[in-house]
């Protein structure tokens, strides 16, 4: 029979077998697939699938009258796009290659099969980037499985988080067995509002009908049969914490929702919720996800029950830092660059204020605390994924294989460090990713160029570094290890490039650094297609742990070709007091952030804060650790702390704090400045407490 609710969680027909599916929290990234076989039996993970095309952020599961016994049919979103997968629903399931059908979709996406047409179509709708809401239809009956839409509905009220969908039982005047009116409820801000529209192409969505607030995270829907011929029933994850059941007679249209019924409050604050009723014993069971686990629950009768935790993502209370080492929360982040704020700016905007002989008037924001005060405890985080927005381009990459190196890059002949010789290799390597049209290798560029640029040196470990499973053996990687936070950039209209330093001891000088960062810089510029992707006028530099280091000293250098307009250090690390002199950066912006779970930049980041000058913005992740911002590398204990985040939730907070910075000072885009300066939320966080302060000349933030 196929699925007409939607959800991440259903009761296979065939089997009756309980499937689940949810995205992987950490690397290697995908979508994991779960099933318990019995009642009482345990829960396992039979499958992942979606592997190798980056972070997945949602998916939806049916089960589909494809094949016999039913398909089972699931689709994600991978950044803004839509990927349509299907597998049988064996005891060892093998799922299809993805099939990309959409984008510019921008949160959950509710899929069912419906009953219009032969076979009957499927239904998909899902938050839309530029708002309202997208719908899509496959047309089963036709031999190409074709995707159809977007049609796009509800724009008036601006940007949907997430949505539910149901096909209504049907009735007068297309008659008891007649497919029914598609029903979707969507959530915009802390409101759920429901549209529906008659089954068929061309019928037009009406709505939006109010229906409940004080709600957040993904709704379900569920019709159920207990107790009469049917009611629907709403479940949502409430503001606060715990989740609440409204029901309605599924009968005339305008019959109202009555509630709520809250419960499951000890779950804390809940992220996304999927209903379905269960047979043979026609009970309401639900997977929850919460505090980044996935709960399963049960209703027997009015009483409810949590029959198993299906994963757990959130650190044990063993694992998590002491509060007391956080510092005090001050104003919450900034809201991603939008599609619309990205133009560049004339030429006559692009840099920040002029230098004066004093220092700047600084807009009220929180100071961050000193290495030597006691801060009050912060909040500690939801363990909810982050779902933040993703640019408006494709992000092609490009190796660079013969990288030159400049005379002051190398080292005279060899250096010896901790016992081993240094040499300087012939040519270098470095990692480029752009905008393009299409994701992958020397894809194509996206209109619109050229794009500023971002140059990037990365942290360096030593050989005997203790790495983490999965994590690659050789050093000479390691410039591709912050590849996830350059493929964000690319998608943000950024041209990123990252030369490899592994070649350089740990300890040495930040100059070399800076010299090859340079280099790679004026490689990029050399190139025949380099005045096409990048505008060498409006250059910013990005350096992560003693990489920080370089990115500093090339900003300083005062004889350095380029022009660099705003500088970004990603836990920044080294001895504070070889720190080079932050304070001549001014008048150009500065963006330092840190975590409180990282104890290789311990003290450096507040103290280059408290050293530079305005403009400048300090933003700290809690639970976050040196190594967690990297795509695949991370250092065993005790070479590094352990993150209270996984390391997907860690990387995606770092890309929006980093987008936001660099479009708004490369761009002079300066309504995406609102969050680094304490006046706004980034998109995605509305939930999360994360500390930033700023000082910023006045009339310099915000728009």
């Amino acid at each position: 029979m196929p699925t007409t609710t939607s959800g991440f969680f259903l009761q296979c027909a065939s089997r009756g077998t309980l499937e689940l599916v949810l995205p992987t929290a950490d690397t290697p990234f995908g979508v994991e697939h779960h099933r318990r076989e019995e009642a009482s039996g345990p829960w396992r993970h039979v499958a992942t699938f979606a592997g190798g095309l980056g972070p997945v952020e949602a998916v939806s599961l049916i089960q589909s009258n494809f094949g016999d016994p039913g398909h089972l049919e699931a689709v994600a979103r991978i950044g803004d796009r839509l990927a349509a997968f299907w597998c049988a629903p064996s005891s060892e399931p093998s799922w299809s290659e993805p099939r990309f059908f959409a984008e510019g979709a921008a949160g959950d996406p509710a899929l069912i099969q419906g009953g219009f047409g032969g076979k009957g179509n499927f239904e998909l709708v899902v938050p839309h980037a530029s708002g309202g809401i997208a719908h899509y239809h496959r047309d089963n009956d036709t031999a190409e499985l074709g995707w159809r839409g977007p049609v796009i509905f509800g724009e008036g009220l601006g940007r949907f988080e997430a949505v539910a969908m149901i096909q209504r039982v049907g009735g007068a005047p297309h008659g008891l067995h007649a497919p029914g009116d598609l029903e979707v409820v969507a959530r915009v801000g802390d409101r759920l509002v429901m549209f529906w529209r008659s089954p068929g192409s061309g019928a037009a969505w009406h709505g939006p009908e109010e229906v409940v607030s004080g709600v957040r995270g993904a709704p379900a829907l569920v019709r159920s049969t207990i107790g009469g011929p049917g009611t629907l029933e709403l479940f949502s994850p409430l503001a606060r914490v715990g989740l609440a059941r409204w029901c309605r007679d599924d009968g005339a249209r305008g019959a109202r929702f009555r509630g709520p019924t809250v419960f499951a409050t000890d779950l804390g604050r809940c992220d996304a919720v999927s209903v379905i009723e269960s047979w043979p014993l026609g009970r309401i069971e639900l997977a929850v996800r919460a505090e980044g686990r996935i709960v399963h629950a049960a209703r027997d009768g009015a009483v409810w029950s949590q029959r198993a935790i299906v994963g757990n993502a959130s650190p044990s209370p063993a694992d998590v830092p002491s509060p007391a080492t956080l510092p005090p929360p001050a104003t919450t982040t900034n809201r991603p660059p939008a599609a619309t704020t990205s133009r560049p700016p004339a030429a006559t905007t692009n840099r920040p204020p002029a230098a004066t002989p004093s220092r700047p008037p600084a807009a009220t924001t929180s100071r961050p605390p000193s290495s030597t005060s006691s801060p009050p405890p912060a909040p500690l985080p939801t363990g909810a994924s982050p779902r933040l927005r993703a640019g408006p381009h494709r992000a092609g990459f490009r190796r660079i294989g013969a990288l030159s190196l400049s005379a002051d890059a190398c080292y005279p002949d060899t250096w010896p460090f901790q016992g081993a010789i240094y040499r300087c290799p012939a040519r270098s390597a470095a990692l480029l990713y752009y905008p393009a049209s299409a994701d992958g290798e020397e894809a194509p560029l996206s209109s619109g160029g050229p794009f500023p640029v971002i140059a990037i040196a990365h942290e360096r470990r030593l050989a005997t570094s203790a790495a983490t499973a999965g994590s690659p053996a050789g050093l000479a990687q390691d410039y591709r290890q912050l590849a996830g936070v350059m493929a964000h950039l690319a998608r943000w209209g950024f041209v990123v490039v990252a030369p490899d330093l592994s070649w350089l001891t740990p300890d040495d000088a930040p100059l070399r650094r800076a010299a090859v960062l340079r280099d790679a810089l004026t490689h990029l510029r050399a190139g025949s297609r380099g005045p096409l992707l990048a505008d060498f006028a409006r250059v910013g530099l990005l350096g992560h742990g003693l990489g920080a280091q370089a990115a500093l000293a090339l900003a300083l250098d005062a004889a350095c070709p380029f022009d660099v307009r705003a500088l970004a250090l990603l836990a920044p690390a080294g001895a504070p007091e070889r720190a080079l002199s932050i304070d001549a950066l001014a008048p150009r912006p500065a963006l330092v952030v840190r975590g409180t779970a990282d104890p290789i930049a311990a003290a450096v980041p507040a103290a280059l804060y408290d050293r530079a000058r305005a403009p400048k913005h300090l933003v700290t992740l809690p639970f976050a650790n040196h190594f967690g911002y990297t795509t695949s590398l991370g250092l065993a204990e005790p070479l590094d702390g352990r993150a209270g985040l996984s390391r997907r939730e860690q990387q995606a907070i770092a890309m929006g704090y980093l987008a936001a910075f660099f479009n708004g000072y490369l761009r002079d885009a300066r309504g995406d400045l609102d969050a680094l300066s304490g006046k706004a939320s980034l998109e995605g966080l509305e939930a999360r407490e994360i500390p930033v302060s700023a000082e910023v000349p006045d009339g310099a933030a915000g728009s």
